[in-house]
């Protein structure tokens, strides 16, 4: 039986491709978003402080992990004079790990020579500082251009690499010191951006997710084919097989993948967003799971025994689909003291997830200890952020209980067509022990209450 009380604290139930969770007569939370964020806009620039937070009020609501529109509540209620709800919501950052320098802040000049005050900015400023212990254990030079994909073969000590923009897949030795081409659009013509990599060693399987976007450098197919799920087989480096999603002027954009023991794949598209399965190689890729609320779906994750799909949408946090065959899905039940937002990466590792945070203050690692059910979290522990090698951590490939990543992302450093702004840095692939002696939890008090209520007490 499903523990209840994760039930009662998941926050939507939504089903394949229905509008459950959507209040009756209400449009779409992205239509709704385009409404208050012009009304926002608008009573900003009319320095109509009330209006302001009666938008921000709403935005908040549609989107309660984004950073922004907390902050914005902050300095709305510190100039409206409700000093009250300023405290409140900085207050709730705060216990969410997040960071910020307050003291920049001019709006929030009224909560300032307060002890509250003093001793919520010197907490959100100490969060912003470098934490856990990581280990660089390769680099790329700027000759790769805009990595986004790691994949492990534990068993024959190899890491694979993609890049979006060249659409290159490399292949390095265990010690991460030298890359070779493993394939290319040069020698596959199906390559095109590769936005993820999944191993299946069983069925000596290398799958990729790949894409056309504006800033991949290569021509575009003459099939007119923009995204795909390809199968390499992973000795040889022979294309097996390829299952095309899109074509023409389809706006799809397979981005993460996840394979079961049986072998069926999950694949994210990120622009429909949707998520399709692959169990029948006759049949293709069929949509499998939906919901017109989301926003960008990114890294998926199966649990144990491939029982739970565990998928990250990048402003609404993890839902949780039941891969068993039952139409039935949750949104993730967790503590307050979790911010869910700007997941990118997301691992399963022995009754936990591990996220890769990179749409927050501080970017950071963060471990969450599932309930017993798969459907909750009831710990929360970072276990790196702020370290000087984050620059938009984005995917990586857990191998036992280390989690290999690519701590940085060209996105910000070139421009539409993949073309560098300046020198492109470096982009280190770390190493980190998610189960390290230097974890630490957060938020005890409130999960040691979840967990009492876990156990009727």
């Amino acid at each position: 039986m499903r523990n209840l009380l994760f039930l009662a604290l998941a926050l939507m139930l939504v089903l394949p491709f229905s509008a459950a969770g959507q209040e009756a007569g209400q449009p779409p939370s992205g239509q709704q978003l385009s409404h208050w964020l012009n009304q926002a806009a608008r009573a900003y620039h009319a320095e109509d402080h009330e209006a302001w937070v009666e938008a921000t009020t709403q935005l908040h609501r549609l989107r309660p992990y984004n950073q922004d529109f907390m902050t914005h509540l902050v300095k709305g209620h510190a100039l409206t004079g409700d000093l009250n709800a300023a405290f409140d919501m900085m207050l709730k950052m705060q216990q969410q790990g997040l960071a910020a320098d307050w003291d920049s802040v001019d709006e929030v000049e009224s909560m300032r020579g307060t002890r509250l005050y003093d001793h919520l900015r010197d907490l959100m400023n100490e969060a912003g500082e470098p934490f856990g212990d990581v280990e660089r254990w390769s680099t790329m030079g700027e000759d790769v251009v805009m990595p986004e994909a790691l994949a492990r073969d534990a068993e024959g000590e190899r890491m694979f690499l993609g890049t979006v923009r060249d659409g290159h897949i490399l292949v390095s030795n265990d010690d991460g010191e030298s890359w070779e081409h493993f394939a290319s659009p040069e020698t596959h013509e199906q390559l095109q951006g590769v936005f993820d990599l999944v191993i299946d060693a069983e069925n000596g399987y290398l799958w990729v997710a790949t894409g056309h976007v504006p800033q991949f450098q290569g021509e575009p197919r003459e099939d007119g084919v923009r995204s795909s799920l390809l199968r390499f087989d992973l000795e040889s480096g022979e294309l097996d097989t390829e299952f095309p999603l899109s074509s023409g002027s389809g706006r799809n954009l397979l981005g993460s993948l996840a394979v079961a023991a049986d072998g069926t794949v999950y694949a994210a598209d990120t622009m429909a967003p949707m998520i399709y399965r692959l169990d029948d190689e006759e049949v293709g890729l069929q949509p499998y799971f939906g919901h017109r609320n989301f926003t960008s779906l990114r890294g998926l994750a199966l649990g144990a025994d491939d029982r739970l799909l565990y998928i990250a949408d990048y402003e609404l946090g993890v839902f949780v689909i039941d891969a068993t065959g039952g139409e039935q899905a949750w949104k993730l039940a967790v503590p307050e003291t979790l911010n869910q937002g700007g997941i990118d990466g997301l691992f399963y590792w022995e009754g936990h997830l591990v996220a890769i945070q990179n749409g927050i203050a501080p970017q950071r690692v963060v471990r969450l200890k599932l309930g017993p059910d798969g459907l909750g979290v009831v710990a929360v522990a970072p276990v790196a952020a702020a370290r000087p090698e984050f620059d938009t951590p984005t995917f990586g490939v857990m191998d036992d209980q280390d989690l290999y990543f690519l701590a940085g992302s060209h996105w910000q450093h070139v421009d539409a067509e993949g073309n560098p702004r300046g020198s492109l840095p470096e982009i280190a692939v770390l190493k980190l022990d998610v189960n390290a002696a230097s974890v630490r939890a957060v938020g005890q008090e409130v999960l040691e209450q979840l967990q009492r209520q876990q156990q009727g007490q």
